[in-house]
């Protein structure tokens, strides 16, 4: 899965898969609000002029919207506080100023969700679930683009996708911008009431998904996955689509509400078409997301991420795990997009626990896959002879790279003549940049990736940096790998003609939460090497061997490489 965020309006108008609109302080949250608050019904309009005309045929909807309308039409703010008090019962029209234009300009998209903070975790949790690359879309692109929450949430949902990154700490961050202060301090009444709802993370557990019908000029917004629950306990007034087939119709006394329910007929009828057409696709989805929508995930306001992996492979069978061992890389690129594109993945592998595991997981995740292995001048080959073997034992073509630069003798990973430190688990976590640090290493070596990914039409690198268990590495934490994702896809063919991804699974788990992944992988433990002293057997004495032996005791794992 590629994800990229939109840079202009003409990207959004020719994207043909997944799109996902982001407005997060007003439409996207009050479209998620009405869902939860149990309306079935809701239409997404581009302009006021339609809106107008369709509540004139159809006068028992509402209206939600901050733009002007002719004098005298009635209509509700854009708010998701007001729509939090909606009679589920009432159809709803959406129309606003930015979020439902980026609805429309990627109405030729395969399938669109909206969402925000407010959703974040169970959207996330669906996009991964999907075989599909993903367009994030701030839907200030088609507004005011100093709105800099939209941005904010977008960046943060691809850094989640991507394995880091913390959504609440960027709901945070968008309390802080002048945007924010001045949307509470300046806006409609319920300002306050708006912004908390929408920074709220994963607040409004539902999926607000759009389908657009041939020839019609409005959306169906509809909620994936759960029965929009019912929490008003008025009875019915106007007819009202259900996604259980049809629509319940009120039979009130009254002359003029007669006449609402003869326009209410020729709704159910405009309408019943659109549900029908996604009632197959709520059936088939419901059974899969229905426990991940109707709870907040465990991990949900933790530094933890939701694209945390370790949880999804321990839940998944044997045979899955095993199967990456007994068959070769070209093999497991079953998972390619259905976008025809072939999945190839560049693997940064030096034969250690980390990249290993890191190798087995992207096979598992579909990748046809290449690996590189960077030999710089270190102490010992120890770990490129296991790089070759694991990689032949794969049938995964690996590309042995050569650097000599004499100033990478600075760090005693090189230098035979320093000593390597030998620091206890807690001297290691408080000790700084230790001397074992290889100037630029991760630098140097995500270029040659890159160019390697370049020449080879991949979509995605594979690296296995960990910010939990290390040894202080300033090029082994999320802020770097971010930036380098963000130049590597300024920076290459690959980048700026389709997207790529650089993925590293490994970055929020402890070292006890790799050995754990590896072992469900079917990682060959006792082919991987990560002591930095080389030798026939570890040291156990460098830091290395100290956090590899952490991770198998807590792990409850005996470590072949040691004790075999």
């Amino acid at each position: 899965m590629n994800v990229l965020i939109a840079k202009t309006k003409e990207e959004c108008k020719i994207w043909k898969d997944i799109a996902v609109v982001v407005d997060v302080l007003r439409s996207a949250t009050t479209v998620c609000q009405l869902l939860q608050a149990g309306k079935k019904d809701i239409l997404i309009f581009e302009n006021v002029e339609r809106v107008v005309a369709f509540k004139n045929e159809y006068p028992q909807c509402e209206v939600y919207s901050e733009l002007e309308f002719p004098a005298g039409f009635e209509h509700k703010d854009n708010s998701p506080a007001l729509a939090s008090k909606a009679n589920p019962n009432i159809p709803a029209l959406v129309v606003t100023t930015a979020g439902t234009k980026a609805v429309f300009a990627a109405r030729q998209a395969y399938q669109i969700f909206m969402g925000g903070f407010c959703n974040f975790y169970a959207l996330a949790t669906h996009l991964k679930s999907q075989n599909r690359d993903v367009l994030l879309i701030p839907s200030s692109l088609f507004g005011n683009p100093e709105d800099a929450e939209d941005f904010l949430c977008v960046n943060a949902m691809k850094d989640f996708l991507q394995g880091f990154g913390n959504a609440e700490a960027t709901a945070a961050e968008v309390k802080n911008t002048i945007r924010y202060i001045e949307f509470v301090k300046n806006g409609p009444k319920t300002a306050k009431q708006d912004a908390e709802i929408a920074l709220r993370v994963n607040g409004l557990p539902v999926i607000a998904a759009m389908q657009f019908k041939e020839g019609e000029d409005f959306a169906v917004c509809t909620a994936y996955g759960m029965e929009a629950p019912r929490s008003c306990g008025q009875e019915p007034k106007v007819t009202m689509p259900s996604l259980e087939g049809g629509l319940a119709s009120a039979q009130p006394a009254a002359a003029p509400v007669q006449e609402k329910t003869s326009t209410s007929s020729k709704l159910t009828g405009l309408l019943r078409g659109f549900f029908n057409t996604v009632k197959k696709e709520e059936e088939d989805l419901k059974a899969d997301l229905s426990s991940s929508l109707h709870k907040k995930p465990e991990y949900a306001g933790t530094n933890k991420p939701v694209m945390d992996r370790v949880d999804e492979l321990l839940q998944q069978g044997e045979a899955s795990s095993a199967q990456v061992v007994a068959q070769p890389s070209s093999a497991l690129a079953a998972g390619t997009p259905q976008t025809g594109k072939k999945k190839k993945a560049i693997v940064l592998f030096s034969g250690g626990l980390d990249s290993t595991t890191c190798l087995y997981w992207a096979l598992n995740e579909g990748y046809e896959c290449e690996a590189i292995t960077v030999t710089y001048g270190q102490r010992h080959d120890r770990e490129v002879v296991s790089a070759e073997f694991i990689a032949k034992k794969l049938g995964v073509k690996l590309h042995k790279v050569e650097l000599n630069f004499p100033w990478l003798k600075s760090s005693s990973l090189v230098d035979k003549s320093q000593v390597l430190p030998d620091l206890t688990l807690e001297q290691i976590e408080g000790s700084g940049i230790p001397s074992t640090y290889v100037p630029g290493r991760n630098l140097m070596f995500l270029s040659i990736a890159a160019s390697l990914m370049d020449s080879v039409g991949a979509c995605a690198i594979v690296a296995g940096p960990n910010a939990v268990d290390f040894s202080g590495y300033p090029d082994c934490t999320p802020a770097f790998f971010k930036a380098a994702a963000e130049a590597i896809n300024r920076g290459t063919k690959m980048g700026v003609s389709e997207g790529v991804e650089v993925l590293a699974p490994l970055m929020r788990l402890s070292k006890t939460d790799i050995v754990r992944m590896g072992a469900k992988l079917k990682v060959p433990f006792e082919l991987t090497w990560s002591c930095y002293a080389g030798g026939q057997k570890p040291c156990g004495h460098c830091d290395s061997c100290k956090l590899r032996a952490k991770g198998f005791a807590e792990a409850g794992i005996k470590d072949p490489a040691v004790e075999g």
